[in-house]
């Protein structure tokens, strides 16, 4: 499972795009450089041709996107407490043994899922650079479609 922001950079620009884009992020990293004119020029490109209907789709799926990271990393910490205080009922209520393991066993494997889920979502800083570049050339290119429609009025 990867996170929202890999997803959907993999769908709108593909997998290729989204290794190559991840390359030079880490790259950049590594030499104490954020470089990502190119990555903005590359994406420019491929998506200039598009139709505005199609970028204006692109953009609601990307704020789309941002909402649901940012409600993974706040719905946490309520599933955290969920959590707690389901296990101190069933350990402190103990009624039949084996059921209350069970139970316990299953709500932690839930519990782990939201764990590597608010992790994988919360610690993508390669990602979350694509994701910026890929929101301002949607931005620029809404805006220039923009000043091109007002131009022609």
């Amino acid at each position: 499972m990867s996170n929202v922001f890999r997803k959907l950079i993999s769908k709108e620009l593909g997998e290729v795009n989204y290794h190559r884009y991840s390359c030079y992020i880490r790259r950049g990293m590594e030499n104490k450089k954020g470089d990502s004119q190119i990555i903005f020029n590359d994406m420019y490109e491929k998506l200039a041709v598009r139709d505005i209907k199609s970028i204006a789709k692109m953009h609601e799926r990307l704020n789309d996107t941002m909402i649901l990271a940012f409600r993974i990393s706040k719905n946490y910490f309520f599933a955290f407490l969920f959590y707690l205080a389901s296990c101190a009922l069933l350990i402190a209520k103990i009624a039949q043994p084996k059921l209350t393991i069970l139970a316990l066993i299953l709500m932690s494997m839930c519990f782990v899922y939201k764990t590597y889920e608010f992790i994988a979502n919360k610690f993508c800083y390669i990602d979350a650079q694509i994701v910026l570049v890929y929101k301002t050339v949607l931005d620029r290119i809404i805006l220039n479609e923009h000043r091109r429609s007002q131009g022609k009025e």
